[in-house]
């Protein structure tokens, strides 16, 4: 995939697919790399092992940024506290 043109992928730029990303990434690691992990990462791992992993954070990631695509980050919304309520209500 070429980022830089890609602005369906990317529809709020680069920099913020890439920093929603990794918050995504973030928090499936954490319930993951708990004793019993839960909700869609345990989904997910048992279905395609790590790659499963992968699928989900571009997922998660490609969902929030379409869904918030015309946000103004501080001016409508808070973008941690958005995408806190967002992961929680997708993983678990």
């Amino acid at each position: 995939m070429n980022m830089n043109t890609n602005t369906e992928k990317c529809p709020n730029g680069i920099e913020n697919y890439l920093e929603t990303h990794f918050e995504i990434v973030q928090a499936i690691t954490i319930e993951y790399m708990k004793d019993e992990p839960t909700g869609r990462v345990q989904e997910a791992h048992d279905a395609n092992g790590h790659g499963g992993l992968y699928m989900l954070a571009e997922e998660l990631t490609d969902k929030f940024e379409q869904q918030y695509k015309n946000v103004k980050w501080g001016e409508d919304l808070d973008w941690f506290d958005t995408l806190e309520i967002f992961i929680k209500k997708e993983l678990y």
